[in-house]
């Protein structure tokens, strides 16, 4: 092609037709901008769907996120809720047995633990979160991951705190330990103490506390995954365009 341009150029000039010839090379100009500008639409083209792609992407793995969120606290919600009622049954004094001989399992373990927001993070990180067209949903992100997760963290952190400041050094003054429990006797002994019973008490009213938050952050990463499963289907956004 280039050799056939240079061709009809030659010629052009060898027959002294510069008219003809500065008519052809602006048509030449032309027609190099013309492939500039389509080469420069396909790339944004390709851009643009490659910044779509990847924003659906990192959204799909926030609902996948959110599941693993909304599972990690109903698991933390039950597990809790067994432990307030064996905490009840002790108090009321119609405990098992083995309620007392792993009596500790019920008032000295630590809350569990686990990362929130790391698909959240990424997201940030890339600036991906200004990219979606939808304030709404924007907020109810923000709202929980900014404002929520970390209050859920806090609150696990702190009590992790109390068992190692108080439950701990109490537990090693006062209760032996053996292999397979507690003895049922000891545990009674220790229901006639004041203190023990109020740091049983304490506990089954932080747990409550505990099972209510776990309870409202269900709720909300709940209707967040739903939101933004919603914002998914309205995108519609087919990775083989």
């Amino acid at each position: 092609m280039i050799k056939l341009f240079r061709h009809v150029r030659k010629s052009l000039i060898e027959d002294n037709k510069m008219s003809k010839y500065f008519k052809y090379a602006i048509g030449e100009i032309i027609l190099v901008i013309i492939g500039i500008l389509m080469a420069l639409q396909i790339n944004n083209w390709n851009e643009n769907r490659k910044t779509k792609l990847d924003l659906h992407n990192s959204i799909y793995a926030m609902v996948n996120e959110l599941n693993e969120n909304i599972q990690f606290m109903t698991t933390e919600k039950n597990n809790f809720q067994n432990r307030v009622d064996g905490l009840q049954r002790i108090l009321d004094n119609s405990e098992s047995e083995n309620d007392l001989k792993f009596i500790l399992n019920y008032f000295a373990l630590d809350l569990n633990s686990k990362s929130f927001s790391k698909v959240f993070e990424l997201i940030k990180e890339n600036k991906q979160l200004q990219l979606i067209d939808n304030k709404d949903l924007i907020k109810k992100i923000n709202q929980f991951y900014e404002y929520t997760l970390p209050d859920m963290e806090e609150y696990t952190s702190w009590h992790d705190g109390f068992v190692s400041n108080n439950i701990d050094p109490y537990i090693l003054e006062n209760i032996p330990i053996k292999k397979n429990g507690v003895e049922p006797s000891v545990a009674k002994q220790l229901l006639t103490e004041v203190k023990f019973k109020n740091i049983l008490s304490y506990q089954k009213i932080f747990y409550e506390d505990y099972i209510d938050f776990n309870t409202s952050n269900i709720n909300e990463a709940e209707t967040l995954k739903n939101a933004i499963e919603s914002y998914l289907e309205e995108i519609n956004y087919d990775k083989t365009q």
